[in-house]
């Protein structure tokens, strides 16, 4: 901590290779606050170091309070291209005196800090104390666990509601809509359109198909500004809206399909939409995921239940959480885990205490560490619902995708493994490929009847083989895969 300390302490300025002005030349205020407030943002850092309440500390309020004229500026604008250090400075003092209060507040102050760390690069004497104790990337790391220890206590104050049948209606359901029908939602934000559209078209066929209900949400109002969401969060909010309209959703993403063989496969079926019985069918069901394999959500059966919509109520909070893993995917595996955790609480066992939360975030330099959290998810999920193929759980439904893969995320894996749908996740992808591989031309998929005879000509030749084993490790150097 004392090299950090002691640069900030000793007012030095530095401009990256620019001569620096006089404090009264320059006109953004930035070389003035640095050099009233360096010292402030010392002893910020040095009282979060030793875990005493940087809020309470008299003698940083006036720095603190400078350092919000600076925030805009230090996230939005080109003037800390002059004088990094005191961007940093700014952003070090709000993300160390902000009263935190709750997990979303908890980590739009890490955002903070990693931003003052991206503007100290450069200035290793800035970004790493003695002996890497104390340094601004270490603070990363103890706000992370900070935060997760703030969610730890949120959950403490919540349970799981009782299992019911289904969700209770009012009036305003609507006597139009048929409350036993299953619905596929797909989510897409109008910029998209053009390209999902013969996804978009295959899934309102296979909806025809199976006789299930079809939702297209294209008004991305909850993704839009001032929100500044992830559009990946728009179909749960979808979801949220529809849910007590149906009997249950499948919420899918458009840049999937059912392989064409396997076609009169029901997936909400196979995931439990149709079983009977208060606990025959499952609140949240989805395909399970075990060692090496990527965790994903882009097939999700939600019921309408009591308990299907405290899930989804749990997961949109965390819609206000800031940098998620993978946007949505990090906050959904940690409902799941939080759920899990309150079936064991239920059950008289150990519950969950948010150890995997800190992974969720990104560390000091901004990057997100996707194996770090995959292995933690791996072994809480195991110790709290049995191993991968065999979870115990009256929440959930962990379909074994070796008996029928529900989710096959094809990336680094291909497509010769066997499975009724391929998921085509990430941001690189091929869509004249994906078609290619479905067997039709953009213009057919438009026709539900010529869809049919295609898949149905497929079935005919090739037997549908809906799952296989599970992969047992991915190719060096990889983790997860």
């Amino acid at each position: 901590m004392q090299a950090l300390v002691t640069i900030l302490a000793a007012g030095v300025v530095r401009c990256q290779g620019r001569s620096c002005v006089s404090l009264d030349e320059e006109p953004s205020g930035l070389l003035k606050f640095l050099g009233q407030c360096n010292q402030a943002a010392a002893t910020a850092v040095r009282l979060a170091w030793t875990g005493a309440p940087v809020l309470q500390e008299d003698s940083l309020a006036t720095c603190v309070a400078m350092s919000d004229n600076f925030v805009g500026t230090a996230l939005e604008g080109s003037d800390c291209d002059f004088c990094p250090e005191a961007c940093a400075v700014a952003l070090i003092l709000q993300g160390l005196a902000t009263e935190l209060g709750d997990t979303a507040r908890c980590t739009q102050t890490i955002l903070l800090l990693i931003r003052a760390h991206a503007f100290v690069t450069d200035e290793p004497v800035w970004a790493i104390g003695a002996d890497d104790m104390g340094s601004l990337a270490e603070i990363v790391f103890m706000r992370r666990e900070h935060c997760a220890a703030i969610r730890r206590e949120e959950l403490a104050r919540l349970a799981l509601p009782p299992a019911t049948g289904s969700w209770a209606r009012g009036p305003e359901s609507g006597g139009s809509v048929a409350h036993d029908q299953v619905a596929i939602l797909v989510a897409a934000t109008p910029n998209q359109i053009y390209t999902y559209q013969p996804f978009l078209n295959l899934w309102r066929c296979y909806a025809l198909r199976h006789g299930f209900a079809f939702i297209l949400e294209t008004d991305d109002t909850e993704v839009r500004p001032p929100h500044h969401r992830a559009p990946n969060w728009l179909r749960w909010f979808t979801a949220k809206k529809y849910l007590s309209y149906y009997k249950a959703l499948l919420v899918v993403d458009p840049d999937q399909f059912v392989v064409p063989e396997c076609w009169n496969v029901s997936i909400p079926a196979v995931l439990g939409a149709s079983a009977g019985g208060l606990y025959g069918s499952p609140d949240v069901a989805t395909r399970d995921f075990g060692r090496p394999q990527t965790l994903n959500n882009g097939v999700v059966l939600i019921r309408s239940s009591n308990r299907g919509h405290f899930f989804l109520d749990l997961l949109l909070e965390k819609a206000a959480w800031m940098q998620n893993i993978e946007k949505d995917q990090g906050a959904f595996d940690e409902t799941v885990l939080e759920v899990l955790g309150m079936e064991a609480t239920a059950r008289g066992e150990e519950g969950y205490d948010s150890e995997c939360a800190q992974y969720v975030w990104p560390n000091a330099k901004g990057n997100h560490e996707i194996a770090l959290y995959a292995l933690c998810w791996w072994r809480t999920s195991e110790r709290l619902a049995g191993p991968f193929g065999a979870r115990r759980s009256m929440f959930f439904r962990f379909a074994d995708p070796g008996l029928v893969d529900v989710n096959h995320v094809v990336g680094a894996r291909g497509l010769s493994e066997p499975a009724v749908l391929h998921h085509f996740a990430g941001r690189s992808k091929d869509w004249d490929f994906m078609l290619d591989t479905f067997g039709m031309a953009r213009r057919n998929t438009g026709n539900c009847r010529r869809v049919f005879d295609h898949v149905d000509g497929q079935a005919a030749i090739k037997r549908c083989v809906a799952g296989g084993p599970p992969v047992k490790e991915c190719e060096p150097p990889m983790l997860v895969c």
